[in-house]
């Protein structure tokens, strides 16, 4: 079997386009609405990612996608078709899950290969297209091994090219990398980027961390409480927020938000210049890298420090507000100094 076949999006579709299109969808459990009438467009071939926190609704949409879930209104479209009536199999996506939910009891060629002989495929050819799968995802030194006895980040793998050797129209995937280690998640993210791209697949990727999602994504879904607050690429989402909630999941460490009164453009009790501001009293995020410490008009205690390797957290207290600082360099700096800072306007957000 030709690499070709493995490596192209040979699907029902014809090559036609695969993007997710959802239509005022709805879901409740219960008496509980998990979300109502979301309205979301994924591109044909993009890496999109729906993060947010814990019970913000993110992975129900997903399976909803998928067919797992039945959504109580509104439609979703994979291409040009409908899929409300169509059961998983039948809607050509593959998933990963946080459990890799890989057969203990097989080899790992035999997990690969596993899809392709429900649908009928014969044993050679089907093993033939997994051993070329595992090669190109870098585990075929494994393929005799059971799962229990290779490394999560392996596993992880396995999991990917068994649900790639489907020729899925669509790619799903729900925190696939949340039980691995610190340094295997940053080469399974840059992992995934590369293989997506290689293979062009429509992608659909659940986190709630929003630096894995800013991080790998063509755009990203901000989702809290049921609402999508923003989607847009990643630099757009950071350095725009829509709204409170986007700008205080978003970054890290997070905005600092303030109430804050403006008069003529200058603001007070932090003092900065910003024209075009409506006076009276506005909620306002400041990003804490935009925040120098050393000169400037305001004046703050230096409260507590949060060493975070090439650059440290610094905690300043004005008044009655808390803020946080980052600097590269905190020789000279101790709890109980008084510091002048200055505020960049760049990182300024009106949020109200």
């Amino acid at each position: 079997m030709s690499s070709s076949s493995v490596f192209s999006n040979s699907s029902d579709t014809g090559g036609q386009p695969t993007g997710v299109r959802l239509e005022n969808v709805s879901k409740k459990f219960g008496r509980l609405t998990v979300f109502n009438d979301v309205n979301l467009k994924i591109q044909d071939g993009e890496l999109f990612s729906l993060v947010g926190p814990s019970g913000s609704g993110k992975t129900t949409l997903l399976r909803i996608i998928a067919g797992l879930e039945v959504q109580d209104s509104g439609h979703v479209y994979i291409g040009s078709n409908m899929v409300d009536r169509l059961g998983p199999a039948k809607r050509n996506i593959g998933m990963v899950f946080q459990d890799y939910a890989l057969y203990p009891n097989k080899t790992v060629i035999e997990n690969i290969m596993s899809p392709l002989i429900v649908k009928g495929v014969k044993k050679q050819e089907a093993m033939s297209e997994a051993e070329e799968m595992a090669k190109r995802l870098g585990i075929g030194e494994t393929l005799d091994r059971k799962p229990g006895q290779i490394s999560g980040g392996q596993q992880q793998r396995v999991a990917l090219a068994r649900a790639l050797i489907k020729h899925p129209d669509v790619f799903l995937l729900d925190e696939p990398f949340s039980n691995l280690d610190a340094q295997l998640r940053f080469s399974a993210r840059k992992f995934l980027k590369e293989v997506q791209r290689e293979f062009g697949i429509t992608t659909i990727y659940v986190t709630h961390d929003q630096s894995e999602a800013l991080s790998i994504s063509d755009r990203v879904a901000v989702m809290g409480n049921g609402v999508i607050h923003q989607v847009g690429a990643p630099k757009e989402i950071y350095s725009s927020p829509a709204d409170e909630f986007t700008a205080t999941f978003i970054g890290s460490p997070p905005l600092n938000v303030l109430n804050m009164k403006f008069s003529n453009g200058t603001s007070s009790p932090i003092q900065l210049h910003m024209d075009g501001v409506a006076e009276g009293e506005h909620r306002v995020g400041i990003r804490p890298e935009n925040i120098s410490i050393g000169s400037g008009p305001n004046e703050a205690t230096i409260t507590d420090f949060e060493y975070a390797g090439r650059e440290t957290i610094v905690y300043l207290k004005v008044g009655d507000i808390e803020l946080r600082s980052i600097v590269f360099d905190a020789s000279g700096l101790k709890t109980g100094q008084k510091v002048s800072f200055d505020v960049q306007k760049g990182g300024v957000h009106i949020l109200d």
